[in-house]
């Protein structure tokens, strides 16, 4: 079972952000995708956009790439909010927030009592950071907020209301520079993980380029790279299979350790056919399935895949071990 609950920050990963991709350099790694979310906002007024994923087993970790605003970001001029978590039940149990009198980001735990942690941090005008949050629930909420993997605020609160895990963060985009006239942040490579620290983690995003082996989904290779989630390939009979090279950014230049190879689908149950759908890698000749899934009916879900090892030899990946081929098959 894979412990990815939400990569990506392009339209279909993301509520809120259409209208705010941008393919600004400064906004993203080019290592690792091709483009950012560019917010232009007014010091209290929020542009908000948010990723949700299903209820996960462990701790929560998100992590993604944050360049901080163009103007003013090393002074708060009203308390506000950066981040936002909500469990099944809508109920917020976590915040990092912005604070006027210190000019600092800070951890919140939002259990039978609002929680404040001591900060640490002050964002510098126009400065990247690479932004890790971890969020443990039990009979406690724990938060943990990291920049570049440095822990800088924390906060326990008691939970005996029993809040539950988040399922949900909105990026409120509330109050985080002072200054009159709008300033513009940058958001990209957003990672979810059920139990796994997403600090020093980087994904890189690749995409279907050309049809491969395998050409049985209606709709084929380009209803899938289009980037469009009304256009759709297909499946009516369990065991087809749809495979594709992959085009894109290769990764971090000298990065030694590869910590796993993931396939992420957005599927739909049909009204008739298969009931599952699983990615699968096709090396040397030789398919490698994982698991299936089963997707939402009433709406496009995430689907991932994962395999920490090859397949083919249970040995660790490496640049020239990586599949030059992966694909979907229905179940």
């Amino acid at each position: 079972m894979s412990y990815i609950l939400h990569l990506g920050h392009q339209i279909t990963d993301l509520a809120g952000v259409t209208g705010l991709i941008s393919t600004d350099a400064v906004g993203f790694d080019a290592n690792l995708d091709v483009n950012c979310i560019r917010v232009s906002t007014g010091e209290t007024n929020s542009v908000p956009f948010s990723a949700s994923w299903a209820l996960p087993a462990g701790d929560v970790w998100l992590g993604f790439r944050y360049r901080a605003p163009t103007v003013n970001a090393h002074i708060i001029g009203t308390d506000g909010t950066f981040l936002e978590f909500y469990d099944d039940s809508n109920r917020q149990v976590a915040q990092v927030r912005t604070e006027r009198d210190d000019n600092r980001y800070r951890a919140m735990a939002m259990g039978d009592a609002n929680v404040d942690g001591a900060s640490s941090f002050t964002a510098a005008t126009s400065q990247v950071y690479w932004v890790d949050v971890k969020i443990a629930v039990g009979a406690d909420i724990t938060v943990e907020f990291y920049i570049d993997g440095v822990l800088q605020s924390s906060a326990t609160a008691a939970n005996t209301g029993g809040k539950g895990r988040p399922v949900r963060c909105v990026w409120k985009n509330y109050s985080l520079f002072d200054f009159y006239n709008p300033a513009v942040c940058y958001y990209a490579h957003i990672a979810v993980l059920d139990g796994v620290s997403t600090i020093g983690r980087r994904f890189v995003r690749r995409t279907p380029d050309l049809v491969g082996t395998y050409d049985a989904f209606s709709g084929g290779i380009d209803a899938i790279k289009d980037g469009d989630i009304a256009t759709r390939a297909a499946s009516d009979i369990a065991g087809q299979r749809l495979s594709f090279s992959l085009a894109g950014p290769t990764g971090p230049a000298g990065a030694t350790t590869i910590a796993g190879l993931h396939v992420k689908q957005l599927a739909q149950l049909g009204t008739a056919g298969p009931t599952g759908v699983a990615g699968f890698l096709r090396m040397g000749g030789v398919d490698y399935d994982a698991a299936p899934g089963t997707p939402s009916a009433d709406l496009p879900s995430p689907v991932y895949s994962s395999w920490d090892l090859n397949p083919a030899d249970s040995t660790p990946w490496t640049a020239s071990t990586l599949p030059a081929e992966a694909g979907i098959v229905s179940s």
